[in-house]
């Protein structure tokens, strides 16, 4: 019988995160006890308000096809909410679409907007379905390594070196997943000049654009001086309101783009689920106090975990925002693939291991703070058993 698995294929892999999640809930079904720092999902619940409006566009039957563009009454709300937190002023029935979370928006988008043989640059360390998604459009990602010194931000002059008559994309996530930094305005303004000067369209994911701590401001690339007609801006319900299992996300674009990427939409998914749009149009309309008092939780988990990798003597930059920490373990003596399983089979601690986000990544793990703070306790509590352990090995 033939290979039916294509080349392109080949080069993609079951995420590394899902990996380690399949695994720890395993233990967990053997009777294992595991904490999970694995999943970047908040523990929260769905706030009441937005439960409500989706339960009451059922009762109301609103359970057809919308728009492949989305609901106008969503797209509305949306444009209102970027106009006041994103300096982005977009017309709702042109420049919004509608998207089954932000995953599918950045597929529709590098499949509407690469050929194949064309280049995309990626960070490393950066989100790995980027990669992924790239490869499966038989385009050809390029690696822009992101140094821990610099706060994982971009050697621009690196960056620039990457670029060829070739590249077409630049993929951008500020705030990062998985470093939890982000970029200043006068780094994304130098970042903008050079991709003016090559030509480049920017795919802007800013899935965590509302979960900011400290006095650090997220800037909207698209709102950068002639950046608008040149970005295609991400951003989603999953982290910000704890929607994740709601899928549902939208792109901000020109219309010129709009129209090339809902064509990629529409032959995907036709269009996101109708009773969820009533959910996420609440969510931006209604009051925001649960995102607050999300955002306070996962500070306080931010810095119990944070001051606890620093009294261990893990190197591991503050995260400035998402719900991520991505300390480096080599001083060790392991990379974070060995820590990562040997956490997780001898104290039952699920982290992913950095190389997953790129070979920048390989002395590093991602622990996500997304879960209880009793958990983070415990967590760290269990951690720092293994560190000792690991000391004494020496």
């Amino acid at each position: 019988m033939r290979d039916f698995e294509p080349k392109k294929m080949k080069q993609v892999y079951f995420t590394g995160i899902r990996r380690v999640l399949e695994k720890a809930n395993q233990m967990q079904a053997e009777g294992r006890s595991v904490i999970h720092f694995e999943a970047g999902q908040p523990d929260f619940d769905s706030p009441a308000h937005i439960k409500e409006a989706a339960k009451a566009a059922l009762d109301a039957g609103k359970t057809k096809y919308t728009s492949n563009y989305g609901t106008i009454g969503l797209r509305k709300a949306i444009a209102e909410k970027l106009a006041k937190q994103n300096n982005l002023q977009v017309d709702p029935a042109s420049e919004i679409m509608v998207t089954v979370g932000g995953e599918e928006a950045m597929a529709a988008a590098v499949l509407a907007l690469v050929d194949a043989g064309d280049e995309v640059l990626i960070t490393d360390p950066g989100y790995s379905p980027y990669s992924s998604m790239i490869k499966i459009a038989n385009a050809v990602p390029v690696s822009v390594p992101l140094k821990e010194e610099n706060n994982f931000n971009f050697d621009l002059e690196a960056l620039e070196a990457a670029i060829t008559e070739k590249t077409k994309l630049l993929m951008l996530c500020t705030p990062a997943n998985p470093t939890g930094t982000m970029m200043d305005r006068e780094n994304l303004l130098k970042l903008a000049a050079i991709c003016e000067k090559h030509d480049l369209i920017v795919v802007s994911d800013e899935a965590y654009e509302q979960v900011v701590y400290d006095d650090n401001v997220h800037t909207s690339f698209a709102s950068l001086p002639g950046m608008k007609d040149r970005t295609v801006t991400i951003q989603s319900f999953s982290k910000s309101y704890s929607m994740c299992g709601w899928r549902i996300g939208y792109i901000v674009a020109s219309r010129e783009l709009i129209q090339i990427l809902v064509r990629t939409h529409q032959n995907m998914v036709l269009s996101a689920n109708s009773f969820a749009q009533e959910a996420a149009r609440a969510a931006l309309t209604g009051p925001q106090t649960a995102l607050n008092e999300m955002l306070k939780e996962f500070d306080k988990r931010r810095t119990v975990m944070y001051e606890s990798f620093c009294k261990l003597g893990i190197p591991c930059n503050k995260p400035q925002a998402a719900f991520y920490l991505f300390p480096n373990v080599s001083v060790l003596g392991m990379d974070g693939k060995e820590f990562a399983e040997r956490l997780l089979d001898e104290y039952g601690v699920a982290c992913v291991p950095g190389i997953e986000f790129g070979e920048n990544g390989r002395n590093n793990v991602r622990i996500s703070y997304a879960t209880s703070l009793e958990n983070c306790v415990e967590g760290m509590r269990r951690i720092e058993e293994f560190v000792k352990k690991v000391q004494e090995e020496k």
